[in-house]
This record gives C-alpha cells, structure tokens and sequence, in this order.
C-alpha cells in the first residue's frame, strides 16, 4: 500500500510541477526550500546533536501554536537540541523569527522514501512532535522502523480531511498505527481519529496549544510606536482585517464604507492572508480610489505622509498581532469567503471584539463556543459586516464585554502544552532513545 501511496505522491508531484514552476519565477518561492526538501540539509543542522526533538509545523499558523510548547519542552529538558520544520516559506521565516536563537530550522521533507531517509540520517532525532494534521506515510513509517517515537501534537480534523481519508480508511488505519500517541485538540477531533481506525489507547484530548498564545514582548512599547506609524490619535476608531483571502477584500471594504459613513474618520488595517497577494490587493484598493498606504513604505519613528488615508495595506510578515493589541474592533479573515476561517485567539488575547463571517469550519468547536459565551460575533455578509462595525463604533461598552469574555475563555483553557509533556514523559518509560539524563 505504501508503494502505491508513493507512485501516487510522485504523480502528484509531476502534475503540479507546472504550477510550483510558475509560482517559483513569478514569486521566487520554493527555489531556496527545493534541496533541503528533498533531504539534502546543511550538515550544521546536525552538528553537536544529542536526544534532539524534531517539531514540524507547516506553516505560521502551527508555528505560533508550537511556540509555548517549545518553552514547556525546553523548561523540561534545556539540554536537548530541537528542530523546527515547516513547509511554507512563511512558515520558515517565521520560525527563523521567532526560534532561530533556540532551535535549528530546516524544512520537511518531500515524503519520497529517499528524501526521508536522508533528512533523518542528518537530524537524527530521538523524538518526533508533529503538529495539528500533518500526516505523512513514508515519514510516519520510517520513523517506526528506526524506532523513533512520534506524537500528533494539538492534532485536529477539518471536514475537508475528513471526506478525503475516509476514502482511504483501511490505509489511514495503518498510517496511524505509526503514531506512538496522538493528543488531540477537541472530543471531535479524537473521535473523528477514532473512526479513521486510530486505536483508543493512543488518543487522547489534551486541548489546543493556541489557547497558550502569550503577547508578544514590549507590546505596550510596540503598539505606541505603531499608532505614532500610522499617525492615529488614540481615540481614533481602528478596525483590523486579519488574513483576509481572495475575494474577501472587496467584502471587507464594502463594510467598511458603511461604517465610514457615520464614522467618516475610522481607518481600516487589511492583512491578506498570503504575501503573494499583496500586489492583488493594492490593486484592488487603487481601482476603487481608495486612499491607502502601505505598511512597507512608513519609516519606523515617522508618521506617515498621508494623513488622509482611508485603509492601511499591511504587506509585511510578523506584525499581525501587534496591530490586533491597537485595533478596536477586529474581523476574522477567511470567514465571508468559503475557506474555514482562521485563529481567533490573538485579538482575543488583548480584549478585543471579534466579528466573523460564515466560514469557520476550521475552528468549528473553538468559534462556537465564543458565540455561546458571547465573546464575538458571527456575520453572514458584507451587509451585516457594516452593521456589526456601526454597532460596535457606537457602543464601547459592548466592545469592552465582548472582548473581556474572550479573554476569559482564554485563559480558562490553558494547560495543553504540559498535558503534552506529560505524554512525552511516559513515553520516556518506554523508550530507551529519550531516555532522562541526570541534571535534566
């Protein structure tokens, strides 16, 4: 089965050469992650190794929710190595960002049983954390024959993944036995293992890593700096549109029209989703003579020359959060446009009120219980977009409530990183190769 599994991978591969191909010249992604996918790492990754933890996080998402369990990893065990890997350049830049002073950074592997192998041989690993639904056969497998331990860590099912591995249960039943444990986000998610074939000892319900977001450091200092950027008084209304997609924009600015007309002097942050968007979305704002800036193109200490602008391009990486920590109200991008939505923790995290479209299938149990605890608020369209700015513009006091209930929810749900340590810790009885040393 595997063999057929790695034609098919191949296949696939050789179809959407084209198309990384064009991505490649026309955005100059994939040309400096190609060789280390294919298993060929720098020979620093390994240098001086010792009982290492290969973490793998696809992309940003999974790298700020790996974030707090990489401190519980390192408070546990500080002499042990670890590696982060991701997929997307995104991802990498951010790891590079965040860890590069506490792990070593690379990138997956392409899952070709060579390329495995040759990645495994430099990291040598002596435990695997693989991050929310990364699952990879020829890894998994090879990882079981060289005896490595590997836990699915704040693992979850979306329904898209779903309907695909149901199609293929027999063989997903197989992949999972790969796993040494499974510790997944929500009671749907470890039952939807469940019927995969997962085995019951190996899964359990541990919670999501993303409830233990933490403010970046010298946020305070950060958000002034930034309202001196942007040239906002402080009593200025700010609404931020966080990872917004393709076609979604367009929705976003026909809200906040509506919210300018009886708040002529509100001003609106959009952060697409993806870097390679950017030039997209510019032009989107330029054929609508909408009064903008880009976040590039502001000098750090001065305000911006265009007092007048109506909208703020974000088309930088990594300071999402900080603009969420200014904001006053805050949209959920991915929501009014068909793709699951996204995180909703940050802007929870610093009180603020959460509005969102539809589409939340991604965070599915986490956007409905903030709704049943009245911590945001859900939206069908552009229309009833404006109307929950308008209204949310008016009453500060029900922005105040809705943002301190987020926040309690959030800090009620803490713990899944230690839950985690605890399963590696048991699997340390288990395991000779991440066996304790003395002094750790």
């Amino acid at each position: 089965m595997h063999l057929l599994y790695s034609l098919a991978f191949t296949l696939g591969f050789i179809s959407a050469l084209p198309y990384f191909l064009f991505q490649a010249l026309l955005h100059r992604k994939y040309f400096s992650s190609f060789w280390q996918r294919l298993g060929d790492l720098p020979r620093e990754i390994s240098s001086g190794a010792e009982a290492g933890v290969w973490i793998h996080a696809v992309s940003v998402g999974e790298v700020l929710a790996v974030l707090p369990l990489v401190h519980a990893l390192q408070a546990r065990w500080p002499k042990r190595t670890l590696f982060i890997s991701t997929t997307t350049l995104t991802g990498q830049a951010l790891a590079r960002k965040k860890l590069a002073d506490r792990a070593r950074i690379l990138y997956f592997p392409l899952d070709w049983r060579f390329a495995v192998r040759r990645s495994l041989d430099t990291v040598r690993p002596s435990l695997v954390l693989i991050a929310e639904t990364e699952i990879w056969p020829n890894f998994l497998r090879e990882c079981r024959t060289r005896a490595i331990p590997v836990l699915l860590v704040n693992g979850r099912l979306s329904d898209r993944s779903m309907r695909r591995y149901r199609r293929i249960k027999g063989f997903m039943q197989r992949i999972l036995d790969d796993f040494s444990f499974c510790c997944m986000q929500t009671e749907m998610d470890r039952d939807r293992l469940l019927s995969l074939g997962a085995k019951q000892t190996k899964v359990e319900v541990c919670g999501n890593l993303k409830y233990e977001i933490a403010a970046p450091e010298s946020i305070q200092a950060k958000t002034k700096a930034y309202r001196q950027l942007l040239g906002l008084a402080p009593n200025r209304f700010v609404v931020v549109a966080g990872s917004t997609m393709k076609d979604e924009e367009a929705l976003v600015l026909a809200a906040f029209d509506t919210l300018r007309a009886c708040c002529p002097e509100a001003i609106l942050v959009i952060a697409p989703r993806h870097p390679e968007r950017f030039r997209e979305v510019e032009k989107l704002l330029s054929d609508r003579s909408v009064s903008y800036a880009k976040r590039s193109e502001l000098n750090h200490g001065r305000p911006r020359g265009n007092q007048d602008a109506q909208v703020v391009l974000l088309d930088s990486l990594g300071e999402l959060a900080t603009l969420y920590a200014l904001a006053s109200v805050v949209f959920i991008g991915g929501s009014l446009v068909p793709t699951g939505g996204h995180n909703i923790l940050e802007p929870a995290l610093f009180q603020k009120p959460i509005l969102f479209g539809p589409h939340m299938s991604n965070f599915r149990e986490m956007s409905e219980y903030f709704l049943q605890q009245q911590a945001a608020v859900q939206v069908n369209d552009a229309a009833e977009l404006g109307d929950g700015f308008i209204k949310m513009f008016r009453d500060a006091e029900l922005r105040q409530r809705i943002g301190d209930r987020g926040q309690a929810i959030l800090t009620a749900h803490r713990g899944a990183a230690q839950r985690i340590v605890n399963h590696i810790e048991s699997i340390e009885v288990r395991n000779p190769k991440f066996e304790v040393r003395t002094g750790e």
